[in-house]
Formats: C-alpha cells, structure tokens, sequence
C-alpha cells in the first residue's frame, strides 16, 4: 500500500498533467476559432450548404472542447481538494 506521502506525490503530478492538458485544450479551442474566422470569411456573400456544414461543425468541435477543458479542470480541482483532505 502507498503512503500518504507517496499518494499526494501522484495527485500532484496528475492535478499538473491536467493543467498542461487544459492548457494545449484551450490552444485547441483558440485554432478552433481562428479556423470558424477562416470559414465565416470565406461563407460571406455565399450560401452555400458545404461552408454552412463546415462552419457548424467547427463551433460544435469548439463546444466539445470547452466542455473537456471544463470537465478535466474539474478533476484537477477534485485532485486537490483530496490532497489537502489527505493534510
């Protein structure tokens, strides 16, 4: 069995693995956007169902990935919260 030393040792290393996570998910969600910039750009004066398709499912790659980069925050947070239950 691991001591207690040895168990907030690994929640901190994974609570700093999900922080790097979420920070290369928000460098996503930052290209993300620049790509729905791209699309816009190009859809104005056009309506055409391909650009209309492309640009919904880019803002919905968008959406997914706030929803990760929100759900493994969360998982950081709870690592904490343990390790300082742990004391």
């Amino acid at each position: 069995m691991a001591s207690i030393e040895q168990v907030k040792a690994e929640l901190t290393q994974a609570a700093a693995q999900s922080n790097a996570t979420t920070n290369q998910i928000r460098a996503a969600i930052e290209g993300t956007e620049q790509v729905l910039s791209r699309l816009r750009a190009v859809a104005a004066g056009t309506g055409h169902p391909a650009i209309s398709e492309a640009i919904n499912r880019a803002e919905q790659s968008k959406q997914r990935l706030i929803e990760a980069a929100t759900v493994l925050a969360g998982s950081t947070q709870a690592a904490r919260q343990y390790i300082s239950i742990l004391g």
